[in-house]
């Protein structure tokens, strides 16, 4: 299967995110939050995901089929989550985040990473924190509630 080029990935994320902060401000997350689950959904229906999705599967969906990192790590320790995104292809698109100083806000593809994270986990997980740890490496940081 041929994936899209790091070009159009970086090009649609900045333009969905752009605009949606432009529009919605932080109010975008509920937007995303929205989309994710109909992404989810998507997923499952079309054999993408299991019905009960294993951090394993979901590792398997963006690295290996959509190709948007080179690794994923999950770790939890109490009441504290973290994902790490590795060898992100969306370099460009973080990097004019920064430079144009606005979040992120409309992501449903991490919305997909942290929903299976809360049924991985049998609770909700609130974000804390993103950090870009470098211009392919970024960092969720969550809660369990």
């Amino acid at each position: 299967m041929s994936k899209p080029t790091p070009l159009f990935v970086n090009l649609y994320m900045y333009a969905v995110n752009k605009a949606a902060y432009k529009v919605l401000g932080r109010g975008g997350l509920v937007l995303s939050r929205a989309a994710s689950e109909e992404l989810l959904s998507y997923l499952k229906r079309n054999g993408y995901l299991p019905e009960k999705p294993s951090w394993e599967d979901v590792k398997r969906l963006f690295v290996e089929e959509l190709g948007l990192a080179d690794d994923m790590v999950f770790s939890r320790e109490g009441s504290s989550v973290t994902i790490e995104m590795r060898g992100l292809k969306v370099a460009e698109f973080l990097k004019l985040t920064r430079e144009e100083n606005f979040e992120p806000v409309a992501c449903p593809l991490a919305g997909v990473i942290l929903r299976v994270c809360e049924m991985m986990c049998g609770c909700r997980l609130v974000l804390r924190g993103f950090k870009a740890l470098d211009p392919t490496t970024v960092r969720f940081e969550c809660a369990t509630v």
